[in-house]
């Protein structure tokens, strides 16, 4: 299931940025934040395949951010593309896919932790 995220619910779930590098990462499973806008048909296009994927794979833990709302948030994560899915381990790496993939692909690449390159 994917679940939404404002500031707070961010801070909570995943890290206080307020606490600047400090601030300790929050999640105990691999984490996947979806950054989108309502606007773009590639998110929309994928919100179906979001939901399907995650439902297959409920060890990830997944997440969308609507940008024009939490901008912040994407400032975070450099992001300035639609859609994008910042992949996060619970050691702390990073990975950022940026665009449109297949309900397969997606399935893929959160059971892999994102091993593909963008």
């Amino acid at each position: 299931m994917v679940h939404d995220l404002d500031e707070k619910s961010f801070k909570q779930k995943v890290f206080n940025y307020d606490k600047g590098e400090e601030a300790p990462l929050l999640i105990n499973n691999n984490t996947v934040l979806e950054f989108w806008v309502t606007w773009c048909p590639h998110c929309q296009a994928m919100m179906p395949r979001y939901e399907k994927a995650s439902e297959k794979c409920p060890e990830v833990d997944c997440y969308r951010i609507e940008m024009e709302q939490h901008p912040s948030l994407a400032e975070i994560f450099a992001v300035d593309s639609f859609p994008t899915f910042i992949f996060i381990s619970p050691d702390g790496k990073l990975q950022k896919w940026v665009g449109e993939v297949s309900e397969e692909e997606l399935e893929q690449m959160l059971n892999e932790g994102f091993d593909k390159e963008n």
